[in-house]
C-alpha cells in the first residue's frame, strides 16, 4: 500500500518538476567540470539543496492551499505515514536526478574508481537531499501561503551562494551546508567531515518527519543530536 501511494505521490506532486530541475541546473553545473563526478555534484548541492527544501515547503502546504487539511486529517492514514510518503516521494526525485547526473559526468569525464573520500562525499549530497525535502515539508505545513516556496528558494539560494564556496577550515558552522570541504587532495579530511555532515543531516531529516507528522519541539531532538555530533566529530 505504501508503494502505491509514494508512486501516485511521485506522478502528482512536485516531484517531477523537481527532477527536471535538479537534471538542469545540474547538468549546467557539473559537466565538463573535473574528473571526480561525486565530489562535483556534491559540489552542485549549492544549488540543488535550495530547490529540494522549496519542494518540500510547496508540497507541504498543498492540502491546506486546497482547502482538504481538515479532509486529509480526517482521514485514516496516519500523519507519519503520510509525511513519510511525501518526503520520499521529493527524495526520490532528487536522488533520480543525482544519479543520473553522476553516470553522464562519469561517461563525460571517463573517471576511475571512487575513492573513499568521494564515496562519504556523495552518502552526505544524498542524505542533505532528504534533510532538505523533509524540512521543507515540515516548513510547508506551518506556512501554506503560494509564495512560501519561491521565498524560501530565494533565502536558501541567497544562503547558499554566499556561504557555499568558503573554506569549511574558516567556519565550522558552513557545515551545516551541503557541498563544502570537498578537499580532494586530503580524503582522510573530507572523510571525517563526510561521516560529521552524515549525523547533521540525519537528524534533520528525522526533525523535519517529526515536525510534519505532528508539529511539536520535541521533534527538534534529532536534529539538536545531528548537530551536537556534528560538533563532536570536528
Amino acid at each position: 500500500m505504501t508503494a502505491r501511494m509514494l508512486a501516485v505521490d511521485l506522478r502528482r506532486g512536485p516531484a517531477p518538476v523537481l527532477g527536471l530541475a535538479v537534471l538542469g541546473l545540474g547538468a549546467a553545473l557539473v559537466l565538463g567540470a573535473g574528473c571526480d563526478a561525486v565530489l562535483a555534484l556534491r559540489r552542485a548541492m549549492w544549488l540543488v539543496f535550495p530547490c529540494v527544501l522549496a519542494a518540500g515547503v510547496w508540497h507541504g502546504g498543498s492540502a491546506r492551499r486546497r482547502h482538504l487539511d481538515e479532509a486529509v486529517t480526517a482521514s485514516a492514514l496516519p500523519a507519519w505515514r503520510r509525511s513519510a510518503v511525501e518526503g520520499a516521494s521529493i527524495t526520490v526525485a532528487g536522488f533520480a536526478a543525482f544519479i543520473l547526473l553522476f553516470g553522464a559526468q562519469t561517461l563525460n569525464g571517463a573517471c576511475t574508481a571512487l575513492t573513499t573520500g568521494s564515496s562519504a562525499a556523495g552518502i552526505v549530497a544524498v542524505l542533505a537531499l532528504g534533510a532538505a525535502a523533509f524540512a521543507g515539508l515540515a516548513l510547508g505545513r506551518l506556512a501554506a501561503a503560494p509564495m512560501a516556496a519561491p521565498l524560501v528558494l530565494f533565502a536558501g539560494l541567497v544562503v547558499t551562494s554566499v556561504f557555499g564556496g568558503w573554506s569549511a577550515a574558516s567556519a565550522d558552522a558552513l557545515l551545516l551546508l551541503p557541498g563544502v570541504a570537498e578537499d580532494a587532495a586530503t580524503d582522510q579530511l573530507t572523510v571525517k567531515i563526510s561521516v560529521a555532515q552524515m549525523v547533521w543531516f540525519a537528524g534533520l531529516a528525522v526533525s523535519g518527519w517529526l515536525c510534519a507528522s505532528r508539529p511539536r519541539l520535541a521533534g527538534l531532538a534529532p536534529a539538536a543530536a545531528g548537530l551536537i555530533g556534528l560538533w563532536a566529530l570536528t
